[in-house]
């Protein structure tokens, strides 16, 4: 997605890259890992539920300087399960799969937009580099796919691709919905860390 807020149009601002994958995110595919930006339509792409699927259309477009409320996030090794560091955009849809999801909106997986996961497990904002490229992959239906080794990443349907392309299998939320779930996360692993902490000083004691 290209991304403009109201106030950058009204003033002729640049358009920003919010949503897609940067062009050396490894991607799985039934033959291994491969880079996002090597990705072509006809590409066949392992997902997350649907087994294998081809990729219908790739669009390349150029990360330019972009305000600090779109720059990309950088997820530290292991903090979604994901063996190597990964960049996502602000707006990328990201699958989680949470009990504290459920609790709150009735369905344990949520598609919440990156820039929800500032401050969570040393999740940041990172400047983004000065030549980047961020790929757009489409299918013939809605998929979430797998993303540096474990990063779950919604990528849209081709909306002409001849498919009930408009089903998305997940909840979507909100930015603010996504916080707030996000800031219930980070309360409840806090909670768990002081718990043990305390189990830890009650054995040592004893």
């Amino acid at each position: 997605m290209v991304w403009q807020e109201p106030e950058q149009e009204q003033q002729g601002g640049p358009l920003v890259v919010a949503e897609g994958v940067f062009a050396t995110t490894l991607i799985a595919t039934p033959g291994g890992w491969r880079l996002a930006g090597d990705l072509r339509p006809g590409t066949q792409v392992l997902t997350f539920d649907a087994g294998t699927q081809c990729v219908t259309q790739v669009h390349s477009l150029p990360c330019d300087e972009a305000p600090a409320d779109f720059w990309p996030l950088r997820v530290p090794c292991w903090a979604m399960d994901n063996r190597d560091e990964v960049i996502l955009l602000p707006e990328q849809k990201v699958l989680i799969e949470a009990d504290v999801a459920e609790d709150l909106y009735g369905d344990p997986f949520a598609l919440i937009p990156a820039r929800a996961l500032e401050g969570w497990r040393g999740i940041e904002r990172c400047r983004p580099l000065e030549v980047a490229i961020a790929v757009q992959l489409s299918f013939a239906r809605h998929q979430v796919i797998y993303a540096s080794r474990g990063v779950l990443l919604s990528c849209g349907a081709d909306p002409f691709a001849d498919s009930d392309w408009r089903a998305v299998p997940y909840s979507s939320y909100s930015l603010a919905q996504a916080q707030h779930l996000i800031a219930c996360l980070m309360a409840e692993e806090t909670g768990a860390a002081l718990r043990s902490a305390e189990q830890r000083r009650f054995r040592s004691a004893t």
